[in-house]
């Protein structure tokens, strides 16, 4: 797996809150609801999304559920035009750690964890938010070739 750190100007997305369990089914559900929720914004509202959809975890998860925000890029005037449940957001221009995960989305723990080991073998800042852009459709990927590529903030 390589690790390449990265600098990144702010990023603009549009995104719906969701909740999980740590069951499979339940994380994918949470995510489908919240992506069809944002391109169904999206479409009605004429913004074209600038990424494959997206995933930011602001916090580590605590007890037996995680938070996390399901969306996609967009321009920061697409942004403005957020409303109803479809609220935007930003990630902070800064320095971040880039991995590209390949395999099932079942797995990605063990790539952020070694993404997480990353950080911390080499002495960098830890900070958050972390996310995943989701770069292959699973519906016309093979699970074993599905790219995912996940970022975490150095503070």
């Amino acid at each position: 797996m390589e690790f390449e750190r990265i600098t990144l100007p702010d990023q603009h997305y549009l995104y719906v809150d969701r909740t999980a369990s740590f069951s499979k089914n339940d994380i994918a559900d949470a995510m489908g609801s919240g992506f069809g929720e944002v391109y169904g914004f999206n479409q009605a509202n004429g913004i074209t999304p600038l990424s494959m959809p997206m995933t930011v975890y602001l916090e580590m998860p605590a007890g037996d559920t995680m938070a996390f925000r399901t969306g996609m890029f967009v321009s920061p005037d697409d942004a403005a035009r957020a409303g109803g449940n479809v609220t935007a957001g930003v990630i902070a221009a800064g320095d971040a750690v880039k991995t590209t995960h390949v395999g099932p989305y079942a797995a990605l723990n063990q790539s952020h964890k070694a993404l997480w080991d990353y950080i911390e073998k080499n002495g960098l800042p830890q900070a958050m938010p972390v996310w995943e852009i989701y770069v292959d459709d699973p519906a016309a990927t093979p699970e074993s070739a599905l790219r995912t590529e996940i970022f975490r903030a150095l503070g």
